[in-house]
């Protein structure tokens, strides 16, 4: 038997994705703008989503593009095991308290960025 192919894991996925959510296909379209034709013919693994539209769908679903493809979240190596420690709950928690994290996360590095500028600039 045959390995699946890439496009494979991107049906089953966004299948997956799509149901544990409860859409339809046509919610979906809605949702992330991408005709519901185009969508059911990704599911019966007819074509294969363009990366802007691979884009659209992880950024709609919250997962990184990577899921589609492979099914799993993309192992990551980080050297302060706490850190990763707290992206894995991070990572865990609603989507609306994720997005909070997200933007404190955010404007931090923003502003301490704009910080440092300012002091170089001084200097």
């Amino acid at each position: 038997m045959n390995e699946p192919t890439e496009s494979y894991h991107v049906c089953e996925n966004l299948r997956r994705l799509r149901t544990e959510r409860g859409l339809s296909i046509r919610a979906l379209s809605r949702g992330v703008g991408i005709s519901h034709f185009t969508l059911a013919a990704y599911e019966r693994q007819k074509i294969v989503p363009s990366l802007e539209n691979g884009f659209k769908l992880a950024e709609f679903f919250d997962v990184p593009i990577e899921y589609l493809v492979k099914g799993e979240l993309v192992n990551t190596d980080f050297h302060d095991g706490k850190l990763l420690e707290l992206f894995r709950t991070i990572d865990s928690m609603e989507g609306s308290d994720r997005a909070v994290v997200k933007r404190y996360l955010e404007k931090f590095i923003r502003n301490r960025n704009g910080w440092r500028e300012l002091r170089e600039e001084a200097e």
